[in-house]
């Protein structure tokens, strides 16, 4: 199996594939490192690296990464207080500076980080790139070396913190007894090479070296479930951050915490499996807020689907901002030309709109899941094409669009696409500039397509935090602070019941990308709209008790996606039904 650039492994693996021939195996000598090796890293600290911008005259600035004593360094200037400066052929910067920062994103080859550098003196701007995004990362380090006998060598490489959602590697090469290959997510390079008792490998990114570590040998099974510490309920005001939300006790909120400890009890016998977080809010307040196996409130979280709400989003602002007319503009008008071909003859695919994009009901043969045969354009397939866009728009029709929901990746990558036609700025700063600063949101990663733009289909990693004020924008009818951010038209019009996706088991009724769903507690029907994503990552807002919950988790490979779902059926709403 050969993963490519752009695989979709989001598991705490490092997964790396050698093609070697077998006379090459014969002189490398392979078949000794067959098992279970393990280290740990030097200086883990040296991921979050320092990130400075210094003013040295007249539209004249120096840009610099620096770790470990080293440091590389680019010079540029502005072009309406915007600025680009290409690092190497995997890592590129572009930034903003305003008031007293500069906002900006580092691009690696699959994700975009959103950094913000604060002035200091000296005309100096500066800040911290933690590429990992993980704090105080834990330093153990694994690999699994397999089919040293076949002419297909295989080595799994792990993290011993499982906070980090995962590398996507590809491009090893390997010659005598050196090794080399590249994360395309962070953009980190490895380098090794192979000894009789021991392998070495060193962490760099732009030539500018981060981390190395010696594994020997695994004398005992692994532990990779982290080792963390069981945490038990805590019902306290949750901490004011000053990040915009205001909080409020439990009591005064009129929940009552049996139940919360009812459920914090049972993460931690692991009944639960593999929650992370549990936020709550009530009337526009924080009252609960939780962090399980080893996350806590700085960890970004791979939010996968559940981002596909924050694209509706993103969608209605450029509505909103007369970028787009309305919903009823056609896809075919905003595509390149060498892409229109695709509906030539086609009345079907003319047809498709931005509103039946936004209800899965293009009508596309893009099918993700449960269905018995392979979707030519689910996510899975365009996804590990050369030309996503042309994958996707060639694929046959299926239903006139507008009649038939199917969830499909497909839907919400085309709204990307569009949008990114319509405004005049990289994708990424007009969503920072017109969703995310205004929330206060900052310091989180954008998942890239193959062309650098913002992935609508998810992917995109934030706190939890930070994704509860984006519910609570919502469930505030587009206001935060008093500010409309998006538009209250939108808004209800994204929480309509358009069609019932018919791919899915429970048939949900699906408004703008937002889920709908019935609760039934205590012989009452609650009603739910929610974002929701791969390995229970949730956003729910409850109308009727003035509520919005956030779950994160990661169950990935259980099937438990749907454990948040029992979380609030079970325990959320029972203590809010409770008083």
């Amino acid at each position: 199996m050969l993963l490519s650039t752009y695989s979709k492994n989001r598991l705490t693996a490092l997964l790396i594939l050698l093609l070697i021939s077998c006379g090459c195996m014969a002189q490398s000598g392979m078949k000794p490192y067959e098992g279970h090796w393990e280290g740990l890293l030097n200086h883990p600290e040296n991921f979050s690296i320092n990130v400075s911008v210094k003013k040295l005259g007249a539209n004249a600035y120096t840009f610099q990464l620096s770790s470990a004593g080293k440091s590389i360094q680019r010079k540029f200037g502005l072009s309406a207080n915007r600025f680009d400066i290409k690092i190497d052929s995997n890592l590129a910067v572009k930034g903003i500076v305003g008031e007293g920062q500069i906002r900006l994103f580092i691009r690696s080859v699959q994700w975009s980080y959103h950094l913000v550098l604060k002035q200091q003196p000296g005309n100096t701007y500066a800040g911290r790139w933690n590429i990992l995004f993980v704090p105080n990362l834990k330093p153990q380090f694994y690999i699994d070396v397999e089919n040293t006998d076949s002419t297909k060598y295989e080595a799994y490489i792990f993290l011993g913190d499982t906070r980090f959602s995962g590398f996507a590697s590809g491009g090893l090469t390997l010659q005598a007894d050196s090794v080399k290959f590249m994360d395309y997510r962070t953009g980190l390079k490895f380098k090794g090479k192979l000894f009789k008792d021991a392998i070495t490998l060193q962490a760099g990114i732009a030539g500018l070296p981060i981390s190395d570590v010696t594994i020997h040998r695994s004398a005992k099974d692994w532990d990779l479930t982290g080792g963390n510490p069981k945490m038990p309920f805590n019902g306290k005001v949750p901490a004011d951050m000053q990040d915009g939300l205001p909080v409020n006790s439990l009591k005064a909120a009129g929940l009552d915490e049996r139940y919360l400890k009812l459920m914090a009890d049972s993460i931690n016998a692991n009944k639960i499996t593999n929650t992370h977080s549990v936020l709550i809010s009530r009337n526009g307040k924080l009252v609960y807020e939780q962090y399980f196996n080893g996350y806590d409130e700085a960890t970004v979280h791979d939010l996968r689907s559940a981002s596909k709400s924050i694209s509706s989003a993103v969608v209605g602002i450029a509505m909103d901002r007369g970028l787009l007319k309305d919903t009823a503009q056609k896809l075919f008008q905003f595509l390149p030309e060498r892409y229109k071909h695709a509906a030539d003859g086609d009345a079907w695919k003319q047809a498709i709109s931005i509103g039946s994009l936004l209800t899965m009901s293009s009508g596309l043969d893009a099918i993700d899941f449960g269905i018995d045969r392979k979707s030519v354009a689910s996510e899975d397939e365009y996804q590990n094409s050369a030309d996503w866009l042309k994958t996707v728009v060639e694929a046959p029709m299926i239903n006139y669009p507008g009649t038939h929901a199917n969830y499909s990746s497909a839907n919400p990558y085309l709204l990307g696409v569009i949008v990114d036609t319509v405004v005049k700025q990289p994708l990424e700063f007009f969503i920072d500039e017109n969703l995310f600063e205004p929330l206060g949101i900052s310091n989180y990663i954008v998942f890239d397509d193959p062309l650098h733009r913002p992935y609508f289909g998810g992917g995109m990693l934030l706190r939890p935090r930070d994704l509860l004020k984006f519910g609570l924008l919502y469930a505030d009818g587009g206001k935060w602070h008093n500010r409309q951010i998006v538009s209250k038209n939108w808004v209800d019009a994204s929480f309509k019941k358009y069609l019932v996706l018919e791919n899915h088991n429970e048939k949900n009724e699906y408004g703008f990308l937002w889920w709908h769903y019935h609760y039934k507690v205590n012989g009452q029907t609650i009603s739910t709209i929610e974002a929701r994503g791969a390995g229970g990552q949730y956003i729910f807002i409850v109308p009727q008790y003035q509520m919005v919950a956030v779950i994160t988790s990661g169950n990935f490979r259980n099937r438990r996606v749907w454990q948040p779902e029992k979380i609030m059926e079970n325990y959320i709403l029972k203590a809010v039904m409770a008083k």
